[in-house]
């Protein structure tokens, strides 16, 4: 009995410890560990001539006229939409984006930098089904979408809070991209991500960086980063390329991303799929500084492959991390950050599958230095689905991934060598100074307890005490402070907006 009150005891202290901690925000993480490279220069060189071969004597389309016109104005061989360009024209182009840039945020606390050395991590975009607080499935709202914005906010290696982090199905498509523009304004004070879905639906999100920002200040720096997919194989639509043509004119950032499903929309290969994105990220990289030249785009390679038995995409394979190491030796070359894409799972619950795919997306991205680290928390049914307990489980990992990729260090050699010295032979470090002051990492979620602790508080799965860790964020998060002249600045245009534009997707 006594030791029953003394467990129970203990997860109360636990529990109070957590509902207390403070609030931590990490800055842009630094990366101190080298970038794999999976291939020799050798080898990169191959894939560089089969993307470049690919560009001069097959073409991408363009499946817009406007981005058509565009291309005349260079050297490039138009033949209806498909546009063909000499390697030389092409990487004259590229270099012309920036290798680096900085996405600001509201709160200049939480500005990051992107490229070079730095990585951010993105929370997950676009899933329309949430596994929720009460892990049933369900469409997700513009509630789940708050929330989850409230969550990545408190995640201290999440960098960026979210635009389209769920669909929320409640509003109308064509107002809905405002209020997911204003959700990540309001409950986060990090920097937010654009929308792309059509081209007033990235001007509005333009003009609402100038009503936070100021006009001056939004047109000629970076406030919002958006993402776009091709439509492999080798097409860009006008949807699109309509998002990239007003965030280009703005000099806001695009992860240029083709949708690669290795075996289905790219080759059943490695270095043919990645030859394959290459060729389309990089024309509309080439395509984003014809419109202004410098304004920042990343490479961005989703790398999934395809189920051969089903035709449904796959996440979180060997495949899939080949590719993404490879693609972020292809950025390198082409001197462009590199976004990847992390934490996607096929599994439809937060089970010990999901945890896998996980896995092989987060080692694989950020071993291969990627700049602007997607899908951070939450993502299953093959982007389909979020579910709240996977994203904080999914949290944890980027926690201790950012203290992977600091490396090691060294400046407290003198003391290390002085504490075995005090503990000398036979003894333990437990007490030491040394010790009580380390950084050595701890999982905020795992369970570290015994059995017979664990099975008295219930026999908890990891999925079910996630979902009680979401609870209890919810309950203790606090709202960033927002200027209400400005919040009301923010309300009138989406209220304008939604008079001047019907609720009915056309």
């Amino acid at each position: 009995m006594d030791a029953d009150i003394k467990r129970r005891g203990g997860s109360a202290s636990r529990r109070k410890k957590r509902k207390n901690a403070p609030i931590i925000h990490k800055p842009t993480l630094v990366r101190n560990i080298p970038t794999y490279e999976i291939l020799n220069n050798e080898g990169v060189e191959q894939v560089h001539e089969l993307s470049m071969r690919i560009v001069e004597d097959i073409g991408v389309e363009f499946r817009d006229s406007e981005s058509l016109d565009y291309w005349r104005t260079t050297d490039a061989e138009i033949e209806g939409e498909k546009v063909r360009v000499s390697r030389e024209t092409l990487l004259d182009l590229v270099a012309k984006a920036p290798s680096e840039y900085t996405h600001h945020a509201r709160n200049p606390e939480r500005t990051v930098r992107v490229g070079g050395k730095n990585m951010v991590f993105a929370p997950s975009y676009g899933p329309p089904f949430i596994r929720d607080l009460e892990d049933q499935r369900r469409h997700a709202t513009l509630e789940d979408l708050n929330n989850l914005q409230k969550i990545n906010h408190m995640a201290p290696a999440v960098h960026i809070a979210g635009g389209p982090i769920v669909e929320p199905v409640d509003v109308p498509v064509p107002h809905r991209h405002m209020h997911m523009a204003y959700s990540g304004l309001k409950y986060s004070d990090k920097p937010i991500v654009g929308n792309v879905t059509a081209r007033e639906r990235a001007q509005d999100t333009v003009d609402m960086m100038k009503i936070v920002f100021g006009e001056e200040f939004a047109t000629n720096n970076t406030c919002t980063t958006s993402l776009i997919n091709s439509n492999s194989p080798l097409v860009w639509d006008s949807t699109m390329l309509d998002a990239v043509k007003v965030y280009a004119a703005n000099n806001q950032a695009v992860l240029c991303s083709p949708f690669s499903m290795a075996g289905a929309s790219t080759p059943a290969s490695n270095v043919g799929t990645t030859a394959v994105v290459t060729a389309e990220a990089l024309m509309c990289v080439a395509l984003a500084q014809i419109i202004r030249p410098g304004s920042p785009m990343l490479f961005g390679v989703p790398a999934m492959t395809v189920s051969l038995k089903t035709g449904a995409p796959v996440h979180g394979c060997p495949d899939s991390a080949l590719v993404q190491l490879l693609a972020g030796q292809m950025a390198k070359k082409y001197n462009l950050p590199h976004r990847g894409i992390v934490n996607c799972a096929t599994s439809k619950t937060a089970d010990i599958h999901a945890g896998y795919d996980s896995m092989w997306g987060l080692f694989s991205g950020v071993l291969a230095g990627a700049h602007w680290i997607t899908m951070a928390g939450g993502m299953m049914e093959g982007t389909l689905g979020l579910s709240y307990a996977k994203t904080v489980l999914d949290c944890d990992q980027c926690n201790a991934f950012y203290h992977f990729a600091q490396g090691y260090q060294f400046d407290d050699v003198e003391e290390i060598f002085e504490t075995v010295k005090e503990v000398g032979p036979g003894n333990h470090y437990l007490g030491a100074a040394h010790t009580r002051g380390s950084n050595l990492f701890e999982h905020e979620l795992q369970s570290n307890i015994t059995y017979e602790q664990w099975f008295a508080e219930g026999s908890k799965t990891a999925e079910q005490s996630a979902l009680e860790e979401v609870k209890r964020r919810l309950e203790r998060y606090e709202l960033p402070p927002m200027d209400p002249e400005l919040e009301k600045a923010l309300l009138e245009f989406i209220s304008k907006r939604e008079s001047e534009v019907s609720p009915v997707a056309t």
